[in-house]
């Protein structure tokens, strides 16, 4: 097996650790937050999650820098010009920071969980359009980005307004 053939397979079990891991961080937040607590079981749940996202984000790291040092020794340099794998790149930026952030508990859960998702299944859609595919800017693709973002915040607000109880003060 030749070393393109390593980093395909290694980047796309990263976004799908990563698409699943985000995915179902949230489900399982709303399932675990239900009944107003999370229970040790709902929590070392949540903990294997985490870690399977972490996982994902460290294949899509380091395949993704196996992807631009085979391009450059291959002499394939014109698929490091394509809009949507810069767009890609600041997602997974965004991402990281977006972890960090949520991390330290700097950015409200609703908000870091909506950038997650949503950046993941970006990182997703922009692997299938970095190959040169896609004809859209940078500027486009990332104001879509942005839109997704908020859009997602907005869609899990009423998800959790709907099976999540709040406590009244």
């Amino acid at each position: 097996m030749d070393w393109y053939t390593i980093l395909i397979i290694a980047h796309i079990v990263g976004v799908a650790l990563g698409v699943g891991g985000a995915t179902f961080a949230e489900v399982n937040l709303v399932y675990a937050k239900r009944d107003g607590e999370i229970s040790p079981d709902e929590n070392a749940l949540m903990q294997s999650t985490y870690a399977v996202l972490r996982l994902g984000f460290f294949l899509l790291v380091l395949s993704g820098f196996g992807f631009l040092l085979y391009y450059r020794l291959s002499g394939a340099e014109e698929l490091l010009y394509s809009s949507a794998l810069w767009a890609k790149f600041a997602v997974i930026g965004i991402l990281s920071a977006s972890a960090v952030l949520m991390q330290l508990r700097l950015i409200p859960l609703l908000w870091g969980s909506a950038v997650s998702i949503t950046s993941w299944y970006a990182a997703l859609v922009l692997g299938v359009f970095a190959r040169g595919d896609v004809n859209s800017s940078y500027v486009t693709i990332f104001s879509i980005y942005a839109l997704a973002v908020v859009t997602m915040y907005y869609i899990l607000q009423l998800i959790h307004k709907k099976f999540v109880p709040h406590k009244e003060h």
